[in-house]
């Protein structure tokens, strides 16, 4: 008797366990189901910027491109981060073909130093990764007054790439790549936004609802990066890398914070899966007609949302430059610049 009530028991105990256990299996199986880039090309003689190097995906890129033979440059904010991440890219891959510089995304001088430094010393440019990304839990603001997320994700990637263009048109293994990393979630982005990058009119404030306009925002940057420099061999791509468990999340706080982190941990894919996407539009050939377009798991996607033409592309750009002027700070590397 005593038995058979124990048996009772335990199956009451073990049987939601098991389910519970498999539903979670079955979740984390979708979601870090991944299509690996299959193109083992080497990289050598081939400089590449990647930000957003010193943790997360960029961190596991910044390894797999210095493997391959690469000269890869990666921005810091910190001189602590600077010497931790040299010293790791050096240890893991062996390879001192690194350079690890500082820059932060919050100032966009710092980008501009980065920007001449790079111009006045490296021989060439191949690509630009454009990783780096801040979740702000609570209402922050950059150095030069932007809202911190757009700031960071959108502004200061924008003002980077423009000061290269020169650099990559240069590219002698052309067409030189820029790779813009977003989320699937930019599709929630709100468009009307895009034009208050400074985020002083903003009301009610909600960190995933300015983290999808500083991604859609991105987003529509490669669009008319591709429009406007395909002709002079650059190309640009929108990677949405998956869910990908980084260092993104660990300012989250609370216990929807702390629900997410561990989510992230537990479901979400590693590292190293989410960077096949970034590989495969850095190395894969013939898919420079696609320039401007949005990739997952290795395939492009289709987003094509009428209002996000070429229009709303255009204004976004000219709107972002004049910010930027606006701050004082210059879109070419020459220190007085009046173009547009």
């Amino acid at each position: 008797m005593l038995e058979g009530t124990l048996s009772v028991y335990a199956f009451i105990i073990i049987f939601p366990l098991a389910v519970v256990g498999g539903i979670i299996f079955i979740i984390r199986m979708i979601i870090r189901k991944t299509n690996w880039c299959e193109n083992n090309e080497s990289l050598e003689g081939k400089t590449i910027i990647v930000t957003g190097g010193s943790f997360g995906v960029g961190r596991a890129l910044a390894v797999e491109l210095a493997r391959r033979g690469a000269r890869v440059v990666v921005p810091c904010r910190t001189k602590a981060r600077r010497d931790s991440t040299a010293f790791f890219l050096r240890k893991r891959t062996g390879s001192f073909n690194l350079r690890v510089m500082f820059m932060d995304l919050n100032s966009l001088d710092t980008v501009w130093e980065f920007a001449k430094e790079f111009v006045d010393t490296e021989d060439r440019l191949d690509a630009i990764i454009n990783n780096a990304a801040a979740l702000c839990e609570t209402r922050d603001w950059t150095a030069d007054g932007f809202d911190a997320m757009m700031g960071v994700n959108y502004v200061g990637h924008f003002l980077l790439t423009i000061l290269l263009l020169d650099k990559l048109s240069k590219c002698p293994d052309g067409p030189a790549r820029v790779i813009n990393v977003v989320c699937g979630s930019c599709k929630k982005g709100n468009l009307a936004n895009l034009l208050n990058l400074e985020g002083q009119r903003d009301g009610s404030y909600s960190f995933r609802h300015h983290y999808h306009n500083s991604k859609l925002a991105q987003y529509i940057f490669t669009k008319e990066l591709s429009r406007r420099f395909r002709s002079v061999g650059i190309v640009a791509f929108a990677v949405n890398p998956g869910l990908v468990s980084s260092g993104l999340y660990k300012s989250l706080t609370g216990i929807s914070g702390q629900l997410i982190q561990i989510c992230a941990k537990v479901l979400y894919r590693t590292p190293e899966e989410g960077i096949q996407t970034i590989l495969h539009c850095l190395l894969a050939k013939g898919i420079e007609p696609n320039s401007g377009a949005l990739f997952r798991d290795c395939r492009m996607q289709d987003i094509n949302i009428p209002k996000w033409d070429d229009q709303v592309a255009k204004e976004l750009w000219e709107n972002t430059c004049r910010l930027i002027k606006q701050k004082g700070i210059s879109i070419t590397l020459k220190e007085n610049d009046d173009e547009e």
